[in-house]
C-alpha cells in the first residue's frame, strides 16, 4: 500500500472544462532530447504540499518534432490513459490516435516509422495547455488493420506505451514557452527549475 496521502478535493461544479484538442500531434524522437526535467509533488521540510506534474525539455540543434494534423472540424487526434497495478503499482498505458490515409510512398514510409521508431508524443488542448504522452519509455503503434478503400481512406492508428514498459507517471503538462508546440520544439530554451542534475540523466531530482 502507498504513503501517498489525499491532499485535495476538485471542484467541477461550475466553470468549463476543456475537453477538445487541436487536430495535431507533434511527435519528438527520444533520442533528440538535449537536457529535460520531470517536476513532480511534494511537500516541503514544513509539511506544505506542492501540486506539480510538469516536463521541461529541449531539442538538439536545429531538430524538431515531427506535425500530424488533421482539418479542426476532426475529433480523431486526442490522447487517453488507462491505469493498471503491476506488482503493487499503478502503472500507466499512455494512448494517442492519429489518422494516416493514402497509398503513396510517403505513407508507407510514415507507417513503418511509426512502427519501429522510439517517440513520444505531445497534443494541445483548446486552451493552450500541453500534453506530453510517452515521454519516460516511449510509444509505439498497436496492431492495426490498415484499409485505403475504406470511407476514410486509411486507418486510424492508435499509439500506444509500450507493453513492457508502461509510464509511471500521468501524461506531463508541458511547461515551456507558448509557441513551442506550434514550432514543433525547435530552438527552445531550456531554463531549469527547483534542484536539477545538470549532467542531464534520469538522476535529477523531484524538487
Amino acid at each position: 500500500m502507498s504513503c501517498e496521502q489525499l491532499r485535495n478535493g476538485l471542484d467541477l461544479s461550475c466553470g468549463n472544462v476543456i475537453k477538445n484538442y487541436y487536430q495535431q500531434a507533434v511527435l519528438v524522437n527520444r533520442a533528440d532530447v538535449l537536457n529535460k526535467q520531470i517536476l513532480t509533488s511534494t511537500v516541503s521540510i514544513e509539511g506544505v504540499y506542492e501540486c506539480r506534474y510538469k516536463v521541461l525539455f529541449n531539442l538538439k540543434e536545429d531538430l524538431s518534432g515531427f506535425l500530424f494534423s488533421m482539418t479542426e472540424n476532426g475529433s480523431t487526434i486526442f490522447g487517453t490513459v488507462e491505469k493498471s497495478v503491476v506488482n503493487g503499482i499503478p502503472q500507466y498505458l499512455h494512448g494517442v490516435t492519429i489518422n494516416v490515409l493514402g497509398v503513396n510512398q510517403m505513407v508507407k514510409c510514415t507507417l513503418q516509422q511509426l512502427d519501429n521508431a522510439d517517440y513520444f508524443v505531445a497534443l494541445q488542448l483548446y486552451d493552450g495547455t500541453v500534453e506530453i504522452y510517452g515521454f519516460e519509455f516511449g510509444m509505439t503503434t498497436s496492431n492495426y488493420t490498415y484499409d485505403p478503400q475504406n470511407a476514410n481512406g486509411g486507418a486510424i492508428i492508435k499509439l500506444v506505451s509500450l507493453s513492457e514498459a508502461l509510464e509511471d507517471e500521468l501524461p506531463f503538462i508541458y511547461e515551456g514557452g507558448p509557441n513551442d508546440f506550434d514550432n514543433l520544439f525547435q530552438d527552445v530554451v531550456f531554463t531549469p527549475n527547483g534542484d536539477f542534475n545538470d549532467d542531464f540523466n534520469n538522476d535529477f531530482n523531484n524538487y
